[in-house]
């Protein structure tokens, strides 16, 4: 069973996926996530993920030619089945606005150009998120005062959108809890 992926392999996968990737026109992608992380520098190249979500796919129908392309990496490289995958596409509304303004460009592979979601995107999605691995990475981003002000205004904008108020409540509590550093 393949194990976890660190940085070079991801970057490796990536460049492999834009060779084999077969479509019509130019794709866009929108990694979100640990992945998103490591790419930008945002968490350390010694992370590892299991996976690389794709929270936009632009066009949005390229995203079946884009899996299809990542299960031929996927066997190549003996990385797991899905290896990339869009299933985070379900919480679409978890990015918060002005998002396409921020993104990072990771790469241009072939015709696909690869963005991974900015420091401060993924800062407040990883809170909204809450699991131990967003901890572990909120803690090794080292959030700061600015940060803050940007995740709890992301919080009342999905609050006013009807997001659920349950898990906007447990973020809100996370973010309360977070150790806050000085601006670098």
């Amino acid at each position: 069973m393949p194990g976890p992926i660190d940085t070079s392999l991801v970057e490796r996968a990536l460049a492999r996926l834009g060779q084999v990737l077969e479509y019509h026109a130019d794709v866009d992608i929108l990694l979100v996530g640990g992945a998103a992380g490591m790419l930008t520098g945002v968490l350390a190249r010694s992370r590892t993920t299991t996976d690389c979500d794709v929270m936009v796919s632009i066009p949005p129908d390229a995203m079946l030619a884009v899996e299809s392309a990542a299960a031929i990496v996927a066997e190549e490289l003996q990385l797991a089945h899905r290896w990339l995958n869009s299933d985070v596409q379900t919480r679409i509304d978890a990015l918060p606005h002005g998002w396409e303004r921020r993104k990072v460009l990771v790469g241009q592979f072939g015709r696909l150009r690869v963005f991974a979601a900015s420091r401060l995107d993924l800062i407040a999605m990883k809170v909204l998120a809450g699991r131990a691995q967003d901890i572990e990475d909120l803690n090794a981003m080292r959030v700061r005062a600015d940060d803050l002000r940007f995740v709890q205004t992301y919080l009342d904008d999905l609050t006013a959108r009807g997001s659920n108020r349950e898990q906007i409540e447990v973020a809100r509590m996370l973010l309360d809890a977070l150790e806050i550093h000085d601006a670098e």
